[in-house]
C-alpha cells in the first residue's frame, strides 16, 4: 500500500507530502482516456474508475486493462447496489484481476434507492470473501466530512467502524477516501471525530482540482456538501469569481497547517475530483508540488502497483 504520510514540524513538509501522494479519478465513458492521461499525469498514478448506475461493467473493465498496460495503477469502484448477484461481482472481480492485475478497489455502497440485486451496501460484498479470492489486498471506504445527505452521522460511524472490523477479519488492508471539501475545518474537525471513535485507518483526503466555480457550485449541490457549498457560493459572489477558476490551494495550505498542530492518525495523501478536466488539474498539481517542493515517490518506491 502507499506509504503513509509521517507528522512533521513544519506545514511547508506536511503540505508537500500531502501533494506527492495523489490519486485521480476518470470514467468509463472516455475510451481514450488511459492514452489521454500520459499527456497529463505520470505513470504509477492510482486512478479511480468510476462506476455509476448508468456504466457498464465491460466498459469499466476495459478502462482498468488501458490503464494497467498504460502503467497506471486502476483503483475499479465497486458499487454495491448496482450488482444484481453475486455471478455478476465475482465475474466482474475475476475479469479485473486477469486483466488489470487490480489490487486495490473502493467499495461503496452507491447512491441509488433501490438495489439492483441482493448486495444492500459494501459490507454486503466485504463479506462476500471475492474481494481477496481476486487479489483485492487494499480496500478502499467513503467518507464524509460534511455527512451525507440522506443519512446521520452517528449511522454512517457506525457502518464505517463495521466495515473496518470487518476487513481486518479478513486480513485486508483498508484505506479511507473522503468526499471533496473547500474547507479545512470540517476536514480537521471529522478526522477529530473518527480518531475520537477509534477509527485509525489512513484517510485519503478528497479536493477538488480546478475549475469554474459554477461547475464545482453543481457538483457540490448534486454530492449535498453543506459548509463547503455555502463557503463556496460565498467566494463566488461576483461575476468575475463565477467564471474564474477556484483551485484547491487555499483549503491544503490550511489543512496542511492544522495537521501539523495536532495528531489526526495517518494521512495517505490527496484524493483530487478532477471536474474542471485533466489538464487543469495536472498543471495545478504540477505547480503546487513545485512551490512546496514536494517530492514525488516512484511507483517502485510507493509500492502502489503492488499494494
Amino acid at each position: 500500500m502507499p506509504a503513509l504520510l509521517p507528522r512533521h514540524d513544519s506545514p511547508n513538509t506536511r503540505l508537500a507530502e500531502l501533494l506527492a501522494s495523489a490519486s485521480i479519478e476518470v470514467t468509463p465513458r472516455d475510451p481514450q482516456i488511459a492514452q489521454n492521461l500520459l499527456r497529463d499525469f505520470a505513470p504509477g498514478t492510482d486512478v479511480h474508475v468510476t462506476f455509476l448506475p448508468d456504466d457498464d461493467l465491460r466498459k469499466v473493465e476495459e478502462t482498468c486493462i488501458a490503464l494497467r498496460l498504460n502503467g497506471y495503477n486502476p483503483v475499479p469502484h465497486l458499487t454495491a447496489r448496482n450488482f444484481v448477484d453475486r455471478p455478476t461481482l465475482e465475474n466482474h472481480l475475476a475479469r479485473l484481476a486477469e486483466g488489470a492485475q487490480v489490487s486495490r478497489a473502493l467499495v461503496i455502497a452507491g447512491d441509488v434507492d433501490r438495489p439492483r440485486g441482493v448486495f444492500t451496501g459494501s459490507l454486503d460484498v466485504i463479506e462476500t470473501g471475492l474481494l481477496e479470492k481476486y487479489g483485492i489486498r487494499t480496500v478502499l471506504l467513503a467518507g464524509h466530512p460534511e455527512g451525507h445527505p440522506a443519512v446521520a452521522d452517528p449511522v454512517l460511524d457506525a457502518a464505517l467502524s463495521e466495515k473496518i472490523a470487518a476487513l481486518r477479519q479478513r486480513g485486508l488492508a483498508m484505506e479511507i477516501v473522503t468526499q471533496f471539501c473547500f474547507e479545512a475545518d470540517g476536514i480537521v474537525a471529522w478526522l477529530g471525530r473518527l480518531r475520537g471513535l477509534g477509527i485509525d485507518a489512513p484517510v485519503r483526503i478528497g479536493v477538488a482540482g480546478p475549475a469554474n466555480t459554477t461547475t464545482l457550485l453543481k457538483f457540490a449541490m448534486r454530492c449535498g456538501i453543506g459548509n463547503s457549498l455555502r463557503a463556496l457560493r460565498q467566494r463566488g459572489t461576483s461575476l468575475g469569481k463565477l467564471m474564474g477558476d477556484t483551485t484547491p490551494s487555499a483549503v491544503l495550505v490550511d489543512l496542511a497547517a492544522d495537521l501539523d498542530k495536532q495528531d489526526l492518525g495517518a494521512i495517505a495523501g490527496i484524493h483530487l475530483y478532477m471536474f474542471g478536466g485533466a489538464r487543469k488539474t495536472s498543471a495545478w498539481l504540477a505547480d503546487a508540488r513545485a512551490l512546496a517542493g514536494a517530492q514525488v515517490p516512484s511507483p517502485q518506491s510507493t509500492g502502489q502497483a503492488a499494494s
